[in-house]
């Protein structure tokens, strides 16, 4: 069997991502749709509008055959990090491409900005930490360092586009598979709500339920279904109190030395996270008191949940300074018949390189210690995750749940 992987959040899912899926089957001739998906904690530091198990739902309701969880470690990231996981586990399952969306819709636009970056990766890292220190963000130092290099108009040009770089970051990370970009349809990435717009972002999604709008002309009708008693506004707001309790205590009770062994702490941001919770009434407004030219939204925000969650170098990193950890099990969060199928195909075939879990119960123990770190920090955020929800833990415990399955 052929197959063509994804790495997505769908948070929650729209019609642009079943879009995506559909057209990535298309164009690569794929009998199989293999998602990686986001778990609890969304990339850019949030927790998601619905569960996995939920979300692996929707999903294989609207174009996935088999879904598999990034762990989240990778997922609470930066975008290399996050890129590199999602690739990591789809090649370890086989997949013959990974397609992905893009504004720009350009395979080899891409990939000519992927080479440039990686043949020049050493003088754009100098250059990169230079602008650093003059105060600006890692994407604001990247472009700047990329147009003092040389690179081409069309190249700088993805190098703005939010999905055109997630893109780039999976292509710099491939081995195996083939890239196909996907062109974007719709509103943008972090647009706000727009119904002259084909297509709804997720962002604009999240935005329409927070103020109580219908969103059923957006989203598969299983959405609408799972969303609409789960995500009224009245519950947004006690779900963001318990939220902002949560992480401020955590902050409080954790050392400013702490906070910056965290992935993405360091440079005295512990101390200035520290003296900031005790003045912001929302996290968004510690997290726009936290950030400056040099620290954007998306880092503290990831920050917060790294310190929430209790995700530092020092437990999971290898030794100091070193890259993130790869992940080293695939996790299933659901499949169908076809998605069984192609599971049970690569394990004849003895592709997968990775320990495959499906009942952690049992498969918990013949992990080494690191891997069982890394699964163990997924089972915590899915505890953490039930109660910023106000549910049980019990009820909703990693332990208890077992893969989704779409006959």
């Amino acid at each position: 069997m052929k197959a063509v992987g994804i790495t997505a959040e769908y948070n929650p899912l729209h019609n642009g991502h079943v879009y995506h899926m559909r057209e990535a089957r298309l164009i690569t001739g794929a009998d199989t749709v293999v998602t990686a998906l986001s778990g609890n904690f969304m990339q850019r530091g949030m927790p998601a509008v619905s569960d996995k198990w939920s979300r692996a739902d929707h999903a294989l309701r609207n174009g996935a055959d088999l879904v598999i969880e990034i762990p989240v470690l990778h997922c609470l990231g930066n975008a290399g990090q996050y890129a590199s996981a999602g690739v990591r586990l789809l090649e370890s399952l086989g997949v013959i491409h990974i397609a992905f969306g893009s504004e720009s819709g350009d395979t080899d636009v891409l990939m000519r900005t992927a080479a440039f970056l990686r043949d020049n990766s050493n003088s754009l890292g100098e250059e990169i930490r230079s602008f650093g220190r003059q105060g600006y963000s890692y994407p604001s130092a990247r472009e700047m360092a990329f147009r003092k290099l040389g690179g081409d108009g069309e190249c700088l040009k993805v190098l703005n586009n939010p999905n055109d770089i997630l893109a780039i970051e999976y292509i710099l990370n491939m081995k195996k598979a083939l890239p196909v970009a996907v062109r974007r349809l719709g509103a943008e990435y972090s647009q706000k709500a727009d119904e002259s717009q084909l297509f709804q972002s997720a962002a604009g999604i999240r935005d329409m339920l927070r103020n109580g709008r219908d969103i059923s002309d957006h989203v598969p009708g299983c959405v609408t279904d799972c969303l609409a008693g789960q995500l009224t506004p009245d519950i947004i707001r006690e779900r963001d109190t318990r939220l902002f309790d949560m992480i401020r205590y955590a902050v409080l009770s954790s050392s400013a030395e702490a906070i910056d062994d965290c992935p993405s702490g360091g440079e005295g941001l512990g101390n200035l996270v520290r003296t900031e919770a005790r003045t912001a009434d929302t996290l968004d407004q510690l997290i726009k008191q936290v950030k400056s030219r040099r620290y954007t939204y998306s880092r503290i925000s990831r920050l917060l949940m790294q310190v929430l969650l209790g995700i530092d170098r020092s437990s999971f990193y290898s030794e100091p300074g070193t890259s993130c950890p790869e992940p080293s099990y695939i996790r299933i969060l659901g499949f169908n018949n076809k998605g069984r199928q192609y599971l049970s195909e690569i394990k004849n075939k003895g592709i997968c390189p990775l320990p495959v879990l499906t009942n952690i119960n049992k498969e918990k123990y013949v992990l080494n210690s690191n891997s069982a770190g890394m699964l163990g920090l997924d089972v915590h955020a899915a505890d953490v995750y039930s109660l910023i929800n106000g549910r049980s833990i019990s009820e909703n415990s990693d332990y208890r749940k077992k893969p989704v399955y779409l006959r």
